[in-house]
């Protein structure tokens, strides 16, 4: 335990070691001028999080705790989109929820949404290869202008589906140890139209090929179509496959406790102490921290309790994730991790309702930025889907092999935990959510 904790026995900081995933500080200082991302993650983060997990009593008296994931990166989005079209009070919350102040002039919010879109532009970047090059995606959407959607965004990185298999004797990406390599793909969607015209489903949103454009529609165009209907719809998707430096042929079926009385049979992944790990134990949230990279840019920060989840739920905000990330440090342990692929649906009304967004839902809402008539917006699904694997490894046909170790700490997520999939430049979270059961998809 020694090894994982942040803090000395008296309660100081330890010095910080050298560290292994330092921003570069010119570029987030020069982002952060025009994105409040401490804003962003407590509005679009923290709040929605926290209203979600205590939204699970299926009966009075009675909670039912279910697994949580949705999209702060896409929330923001979102708005981001919704704010071109609203106007008055409408607009007003959507941006103050983005982090702008009710005061803002117009060109702090233009600096704001641009930088918000040039974000979701650089993630596009392809972080991967050998040599750990990086090359940007041919996107189409990343040269639209004043559409009435924001561009699909995707990081590829190494071995995500796209690129030739990289061998595990080479070397690789920044990130990648002992010649595995992690890799991302992240794709983000908006699509506002006009309710009775085309639209895209999620199932059709995976299907399309990773660098055509969003279904964008332009201003003109759905000022046409609001002359046959005076409803509105948007979509809001978001995906995500990560994978983290753990070997193939080293994941086996273990068990992984569900509650008290339950348990379920999971695909575990398993990682040895032969490479260092960013990490901390936080005895006032009683949990195990655990830093893993995608990508250079692209990190997941893995909560475990030490008990129960409640406590570390009752912990979560912006500063404390900012306490961690500025005191982790490295150690060396074994750890083993559930594969699972996750996909939850919500309503961005309900997502938003406890960050002041709220008029842009309601009859009253002004979409003066696209007719002048009284339009509603009667649906906004903000779908997500997360997919966690091991890197990939040719295993030559060799059957699967469960080291032990009995020296090294040893860090198993066999029961409830919670991650944070994060952009380490800017310290924006991308994804978040807790995994009660990872077998429920």
């Amino acid at each position: 335990m020694t090894l994982l904790t942040g803090l000395k026995a008296d309660g100081s900081v330890l010095p910080k070691s050298e560290k292994l995933f330092s921003r570069p500080l010119q570029r987030e200082q020069e982002v952060n001028q025009q994105l409040n991302t401490s804003a962003l993650n407590t509005a679009l983060a923290f709040k929605p999080f926290r209203d979600l997990a205590t939204r699970t009593t299926a009966e009075p008296g009675v909670q039912l705790q279910q697994n949580i994931l949705f999209s702060p990166l896409g929330l923001a989005s979102a708005l981001a989109q919704l704010s071109q079209v609203s106007g008055s009070e409408s607009r007003s919350q959507a941006l103050e929820a983005l982090g702008l102040a009710a005061n803002s002039t117009e060109q702090s919010v233009e600096a704001t949404l641009s930088a918000l879109k040039d974000l979701q532009h650089s993630l596009s970047l392809q972080e991967g290869g050998v040599g750990g090059g990086v090359q940007r995606a041919e996107s189409a959407a990343a040269t639209e202008v004043g559409t009435g959607a924001t561009p699909g965004v995707e990081i590829v990185g190494a071995d995500a589906g796209n690129k030739a298999d990289v061998d595990d004797g080479a070397e690789g990406m920044n990130g990648s140890e002992d010649g595995v390599h992690p890799g991302a793909q992240l794709r983000v969607w908006n699509s506002l139209h006009i309710d009775g015209k085309p639209s895209l489903d999620y199932d059709s949103f995976l299907s399309r090929p990773q660098h055509t454009s969003a279904f964008n529609i332009s201003f003109d165009t759905l000022m046409k179509d609001s002359e046959a209907s005076d409803k509105l719809e948007l979509n809001n998707y978001v995906y995500f496959k990560g994978r983290l430096p753990f070997k193939r042929l080293h994941t086996v079926p273990r068990s992984f406790q569900l509650n008290a009385t339950s348990s379920a049979e999971v695909s575990m992944m398993f990682r040895d102490d032969s490479s260092e790990v960013m990490m901390l134990y936080d005895t006032n949230c009683s949990a195990t921290v655990v830093r893993l990279a995608y990508s250079e840019r692209l990190a997941s920060l893995l909560l475990l309790p030490k008990a129960e989840l409640q406590p570390l739920e009752d912990c979560l905000s912006d500063s404390r994730m900012s306490f961690w990330l500025s005191n982790l440090k490295p150690g060396r342990a074994e750890i083993r991790f559930p594969k699972f692929q996750l996909r939850k649906s919500y309503s961005l009304e309900s997502l938003l309702r406890n960050s002041g967004v709220s008029s842009i839902f309601s009859d009253s809402a002004d979409f003066s930025g696209i007719s002048q008539k009284t339009l509603k917006l009667i649906k906004a699904p903000h779908e997500v889907m997360l997919e966690v694997e091991e890197t990939k490894s040719e295993d030559g046909g060799r059957p699967d092999i469960m080291l032990d170790f009995s020296v090294p700490p040893r860090i198993t997520f066999n029961r409830p935990f919670m991650f944070i999939i994060y952009d380490d430049l800017t310290g924006l979270v991308l994804l978040m959510g807790r995994i009660i059961d990872p077998t429920d998809v």
